[in-house]
């Protein structure tokens, strides 16, 4: 549960954001919780129209890519 809605603040429910995602995290859509002390995210429906809790780690910016990122 999210801080503004009297959600507990501890290192136990926290995880990094940056700057813009951390301001946007609760009017793009996505959703973050915690599940066994790791981060899930589950994706706005547009994204995610299954809308599945995922580790955090599955994130497709997680998935290497053998190509450099100026080649299509």
């Amino acid at each position: 549960m999210p801080w503004q809605q009297n959600g507990p603040t501890n290192i136990d429910n926290g995880t990094l954001l940056c700057w813009y995602h951390h301001h946007t995290i609760d009017t793009a859509g996505w959703k973050i919780r915690m599940s066994n002390g790791r981060p899930q995210v589950r994706g706005p429906l547009l994204w995610d129209p299954s809308q599945t809790w995922r580790p955090a780690h599955t994130h497709r910016a997680n998935t290497p890519s053998t190509d450099p990122p100026w080649c299509p």
